[in-house]
């Protein structure tokens, strides 16, 4: 796909919507202002499109459903809601600046405790790149103590070893393709680099789809507002009353429900106690959710878990392709658990099908596999000889967060307004794959930005108190006239409330 006609982060949302069939009423001056420099991320890929496109999108998404809220309550007594012309909703505008989107894209960098030592690095000493015997460069990804132990193991090291040295030494000994493949065997997670062309002869690459955001129906349910969106008549937020069941680690599922949480929803942050956390991103993701516990290998907490479905709108869940159903929480089988229909929705690294659709994937590592890192070191030219060079943030987890995010309430729309359990998916090389779609700068200058000085930055962030002291982060950059946007609830310990809604 060519989408290099979207030049301003206001297409890309126009683009977005059109492809998910959502009411053309809502784009307009009237409904979406994004202001600011055009030039935020230093990348020869259009990435500085991106966050406030993705962002404003998302937002805008949370502002029709406060529309059907707020019009539901009106006309409730006068008509059918499936009657009524949805383009006569009104929607509340949305504005979105884009520096302060650019610095939402690198939140998990601000994140602080005040008064208190700096967070855990997220990065593990054995996550990194290193060379290979045929000249090739492998990236290791391991800041999991059980993805960092399959690397040593494959590596022949100590399963403690975090010694630089001593891991480049091991790697070296092998091709650069074998070591992936190895890995893979081994549940570790290493990728060899590639270049674009090295990418477009995996099979892999044939099986992303055209478009980054899949919805499909999966069950039948009544159309019209969902029983928790109507308890509140007077909502303060879009999403208020929303419940939301998340199962999901490190940044794309977590920055998914920060999202919903950001506009009001009921996030229930699920983590298996027996799991490791990352304390580092944790602090950061966890902003407006509640953690608990429950371990699905138990039958009795699994049938807890089934009982809270029962009653959710949304459930986000990132493991690999058919971990969940094979403990009976399939597509089909979560949508069975609610008579009044639900968003099931996930992501993963390399889609839905295909020879790698099973594999473990992190964002840097389908940046570097997927020839992204190599393209952008040939834009730069680097005159030090450097075979890769990576995007300045976490792209693809970020947005794909947010294309997850826009396509729950897509397809929380489609429930209201036909009826219906959805499904939707989205994967990190999707997303590569719809940002390399949007075309290249062919100049060294894309490559400079204009710093954001001290003070912009801190009109950016917020600090409120909580459990684990004064949390200070990113705001979420979306506003919404006359609506609120923002996180109820500070980071907690894990496990910190009951598993039960608000």
């Amino acid at each position: 796909m060519d989408r290099s006609r979207l030049t301003t982060p206001k297409d890309i949302v126009s683009d977005l919507w059109s492809n998910l069939s959502l009411p053309l009423s809502a784009l307009s001056d009237e409904t979406l202002e994004i202001t600011g420099p055009e030039h935020t991320l230093p990348s020869s890929y259009r990435l500085s499109l991106v966050p406030p496109a993705a962002i404003a999108a998302s937002a805008l998404a949370a502002s029709l459903i406060y529309s059907h809220r707020t019009s539901w309550n009106q006309n409730i007594k006068k008509t059918a809601f499936g009657d009524r012309d949805e383009d006569g909703l009104k929607i509340p505008k949305v504005k979105v600046i884009t520096t302060h989107a650019a610095i939402e894209y690198k939140s998990e960098n601000h994140i602080q405790i005040l008064g208190s030592e700096p967070l855990p690095d997220i990065w593990s000493a054995v996550s990194g790149t290193y060379e290979t015997s045929d000249g090739g460069v492998i990236g290791i990804h391991a800041n999991f103590p059980n993805h960092a132990v399959a690397a040593l193991e494959i590596l022949g090291l100590p399963t403690d070893c975090t010694d630089k040295s001593a891991i480049a030494a091991a790697v070296k000994k092998y091709r650069a393709l074998d070591l992936e493949g190895l890995a893979h065997r081994n549940k570790a997670v290493i990728y060899a680099l590639r270049s674009p062309l090295q990418w477009k002869m995996e099979e892999q690459s044939s099986h992303l789809p055209p478009f980054p955001i899949i919805l499909r129906k999966i069950g039948d349910a009544p159309a019209g507002l969902p029983p928790n969106l109507r308890t509140d008549q007077n909502p303060k937020s879009c999403l208020s009353g929303l419940r939301v069941a998340e199962i999901s680690r490190v940044l794309a599922g977590p920055i998914c429900g920060r999202t919903l949480a950001a506009h009001g929803a009921d996030v229930l942050w699920i983590h298996g106690p027996h799991l490791p956390s990352l304390p580092g991103l944790d602090t950061d993701t966890s902003r407006g959710k509640r953690s608990t516990f429950l371990d699905l290998r138990d039958g009795e907490e699994a049938g807890k878990f089934r009982e809270l479905l029962s009653t959710a709108d949304v459930f986000i869940q990132s493991f690999r392709p058919g971990a969940l159903a094979a403990k009976g929480f399939s597509p089909k089988d979560v949508a069975s658990l609610n008579p009044n229909g639900i968003v099931y929705a996930s992501l993963n690294a390399f889609g839905e099908s295909g020879p790698w659709k099973d594999r473990r994937g992190f964002d840097s590592m389908v940046q570097l596999c997927s020839g992204v890192n190599v393209s952008e070191a040939e834009y730069f030219g680097n005159e030090n000889g450097e075979k890769f060079k990576k995007w300045p943030c976490q792209a693809l987890d970020h947005t794909a967060g947010y294309f997850l995010a826009i396509g729950i309430l897509t397809a929380l729309h489609r429930r209201i307004v036909e009826g219906g359990s959805w499904e939707v998916h989205v994967s990190l090389a999707g997303v590569m794959e719809y940002i390399n779609s949007l075309g290249r700068i062919n100049e060294k200058q894309a490559f400079e930005v204009l710093q954001v000085s001290k003070q912009e930055l801190e009109g950016f962030m917020e600090a409120k108190e909580g459990m684990l002291g004064v949390v200070k982060g990113v705001q979420h950059a979306a506003k919404i006239e006359g609506v609120e946007v923002g996180y109820r609830y500070m980071p907690t310990q894990l496990g910190y409330y009951e598993a039960s809604w608000a």
